[in-house]
C-alpha cells in the first residue's frame, strides 16, 4: 500500500475516532443546570435532610413532627421570605402553624396560592411536577394531611412500555433525600391520598429539567 493511500486511512480512522467520542459525550453528558433559586432549595435539602439546622430552626418532632418545618426551610432557601403568617422565630421559640404544622401548611398555600406562586396539582400529574415542588400526603385518606415532603428528582423513564415520570422526594421524619413515591404509595401506605404543590419559577429563571 502506498503511502499516501495510508495517510489518507490514517486521517479518515482519525475522524472516526473523534466523531465517537463526541457521541459518547453526548451520551454521558450531565442534565442541564437548575435556576439559581431552585439549586439553592436542593443544596439545602442536601446538607439538612440528615443534619438538621436546629440552631436556627429547632427541632419539631418533639411536638408532632418536623416535616412541615424542614419543608418551610427549604423554600427560606429558595428565597422565600417570612412573614405574619409563616415564620419561625428563635429556634422555634415562636413558629406559626403555617410554617410547621402540615393541615395549616396547606391551608395557606391554597389561601394564598396565587401571590405564592402556587399551583396544585393531584399525584397522578406528575409531568407538571419539577424539583422544589411539595407533596402533602393523608397516609389515611381520612380528609386530615399527615405529611409533606419536597421533590428531589424527576426521572422520566418507561414502565412495561409505557411512559412514566419518576418522583423522588426529600423530607424530614423518615429522613431521606431520595425517598421514591411509588414506593410510599404502593408498599408504604396503600391506602394514603395527597396532591402536589408546583412552585412557580421567578420570571426571570429558565424552565427547571425534567432530569
Amino acid at each position: 500500500m502506498s503511502k499516501r493511500r495510508r495517510g489518507i486511512r490514517w486521517r479518515w480512522a482519525c475522524v472516526f475516532a473523534m466523531f465517537a467520542v463526541l457521541t459518547l459525550a453526548g451520551c454521558t453528558a450531565s442534565p442541564p443546570a437548575l435556576p439559581a433559586p431552585i439549586q439553592k432549595q436542593l443544596d439545602y435539602a442536601k446538607a439538612h435532610w440528615d443534619h438538621y439546622n436546629t440552631k436556627v430552626y429547632g427541632d419539631l418532632n418533639p411536638v408532632g413532627g418536623d416535616c412541615a418545618n424542614f419543608v418551610s426551610q427549604t423554600l427560606i432557601a429558595r428565597g422565600w421570605k417570612m412573614n405574619d403568617q409563616w415564620y419561625n422565630h428563635d429556634a422555634a421559640d415562636d413558629w406559626s402553624p403555617a410554617w410547621g404544622y402540615v393541615p395549616s401548611m396547606d391551608d395557606y398555600f391554597r389561601a394564598d396560592a396565587k401571590s405564592l406562586g402556587l399551583t396544585e396539582y393531584p399525584l397522578n400529574k406528575r409531568s407538571k411536577i419539577a424539583v422544589g415542588d411539595i407533596v402533602m400526603f393523608d397516609w389515611e385518606n381520612n380528609g386530615v394531611l399527615d405529611h409533606v415532603e419536597i421533590v428531589s428528582k424527576v426521572i422520566d423513564t418507561t414502565v412495561n412500555g409505557n411512559k412514566h415520570v419518576e418522583i423522588k422526594m426529600a423530607g424530614h421524619n423518615r429522613d431521606s433525600m431520595y425517598r421514591d413515591l411509588d414506593y410510599v404509595l404502593t408498599k408504604l401506605y396503600p391506602h394514603a391520598s395527597g396532591h402536589f404543590w408546583h412552585v412557580a419559577l421567578p420570571p426571570t429563571a429558565s424552565p427547571t429539567p425534567s432530569k
